[in-house]
């Protein structure tokens, strides 16, 4: 399913649909009168990289959600003993 290129859409992430191992790219910009995403992404061996996609060729990554950290248990305490 491809994205709205909307001024909504830059910070978001994005995988292209026709990569089978499409990186997770951020979206820098768009222009919305062409439908064009730019994106960024870092490589493998850590390289700053960009690419231009059209706003149809492009899918909101679905990204795992953070693990809420468990609260420290309140459990009763023994009285101390006169």
């Amino acid at each position: 399913m491809s994205v709205r290129v909307t001024e909504r859409l830059i910070g978001d992430v994005v995988t292209a649909s026709g990569l089978p191992n499409s990186p997770l790219m951020v979206v820098q910009s768009i222009e919305e009168e062409e439908k064009l995403v730019t994106t960024v992404w870092f490589s493998d061996s850590n390289e700053y990289q960009e690419g231009y996609f059209p706003g149809s060729a492009l899918d909101r990554a679905e990204l795992p959600a953070p693990k809420e950290k468990k609260a420290a248990g309140r459990g009763r305490k023994a009285k101390p003993k006169n």
